[in-house]
């Protein structure tokens, strides 16, 4: 039964008039999304404290990427609450500003690294860097073979 507003049959049959109509459609939605970012400033909300990497932040986000941590350990912008809950507060997309690539995995199955620095004494992370399984014996991660003091 066709409706009396628009007989989409008539759509449906004709494959040009769907092409077009498709095409409108998409059209409008790009129009939509992109349009407003030519009117704004920036993208990424500013963030206080943000500033390019030290070269010795750079030496270990060089370690992050090398070692593979960012699979597990990604900055994946997830705000939801049984994450927030056992990880901490998720990453603001300021916060990766300096990241060239970024590092964003697709699922965070471990804490979020930015925030895990200030929980733990010095010692607790160069010990984890020897040996992360000694922390939690189903973790993937395997020890850091240039970490300090390393046997």
């Amino acid at each position: 039964m066709a409706s009396k507003f628009f007989d989409h049959g008539k759509l449906e049959r004709n494959v040009s008039l769907l092409g077009i109509a498709s095409l409108i459609v998409v059209a409008i939605g790009g129009i939509v999304e992109i349009a407003p970012l030519f009117w704004i400033d920036n993208t990424i909300e500013k963030v206080e404290g943000m500033r390019p990497y030290t070269p010795l932040e750079l030496a270990g986000r060089n370690i992050y990427i090398r070692e593979g941590c960012y699979n597990c350990h990604s900055q994946m912008i997830r705000p939801f609450r049984d994450e927030t809950e056992r990880y901490g507060h998720y990453s603001l997309a300021a916060e990766s500003m300096y990241d060239h690539p970024f590092q964003w995995g697709s699922k965070r199955t471990g804490p979020d690294l930015a925030r895990v620095g200030g929980r733990y004494s010095d010692e607790w992370h160069v010990q984890h860097l020897k040996d992360p399984r000694a922390w939690c014996r189903n973790r993937s991660c395997r020890p850091i073979p240039s970490s300090p003091n390393a046997n």
